[in-house]
């Protein structure tokens, strides 16, 4: 392996905005350790296609992000290349059942947390160590809108990005002195598979209360995110950057 226009690592690299990061920053010639919950042949078909057409090796490395002992041995695999890392995405993310915060089970929180701000924060704390080293790095979470502004359908959801958000500026603070950048993304209603979690009037209410009057595409996302990646965001950090066509309070 050798580097060509940085190595990245994605988490929630197999489909919906991770995938779509994944493609972006390959299609840039970004080298890629894809991490991932699972494979299966559709995957790894698009990464041999994605080698094909553009000079990156991409690296598939799995991991159960909601167990800390996985995501050790996960990064473990990563740092046995030792090669630079310019670029980490924390993209992965789940939703739990829209339910009642009364009927909701403190376990079944308590694994959202995991995957949606644990895992973001370990993985961090793990692979900065390298950055802080090289003295440069680009940190990206991949929040939501729903940490910004509430999600009384999705508690334990917006809690968790709204932590993740927390973190972001926290985490900013501490590695801008080494040259590293963390930011975060928070995504309006995109088009990926937690939209089969919302119910059709919701979606329907927040496409109706966006300026732009649709769903956003994750290749869209995975735009702000190669740029916040690179050096012409070299003076961004502590951000959290909202990307929800114009979503407003109320319906115009």
């Amino acid at each position: 392996m050798t580097s060509l226009s940085g190595n990245a690592v994605i988490t929630g690299a197999r489909s919906g905005i991770g995938l779509a990061i994944l493609d972006k920053f390959a299609s840039c010639g970004i080298n890629v350790w894809a991490v991932v919950h699972r494979q299966d042949e559709a995957f790894l078909s698009h990464l041999e296609h994605l080698q094909r057409d553009f000079p990156v090796w991409i690296k598939v490395v799995q991991m159960e992000l909601s167990a800390p002992e996985s995501i050790k041995a996960g990064v473990k695999i990563i740092l046995q290349d030792k090669l630079p890392i310019d670029i980490l995405v924390n993209a992965a993310g789940i939703v739990g059942e829209n339910r009642l915060f009364q009927m909701t089970k403190l376990e079944d929180i308590r694994k959202v947390f995991e995957v949606n701000f644990f895992a973001p924060i370990q993985m961090t704390q793990l692979l900065s160590r390298v950055m802080v080293r090289q003295k440069r790095g680009s940190v990206i979470n991949i929040a939501s809108v729903a940490g910004l502004d509430g999600d009384p359908a999705q508690m334990e959801y917006s809690a968790s990005k709204a932590a993740l958000i927390c973190a972001t500026k926290k985490m900013a603070l501490e590695l801008g002195s080494s040259g590293v950048r963390v930011n975060a993304i928070a995504p309006g209603i995109t088009e990926t598979k937690m939209l089969d979690a919302m119910d059709e009037s919701v979606k329907q209410d927040m496409v109706a209360r966006t300026a732009l009057k649709r769903i956003g595409q994750p290749a869209e996302i995975a735009e702000l995110c190669y740029f916040l990646s690179q050096k012409e965001s070299s003076y961004i950090t502590g951000q959290t950057i909202r990307i929800d066509g114009g979503l407003m309070t109320c319906k115009a």
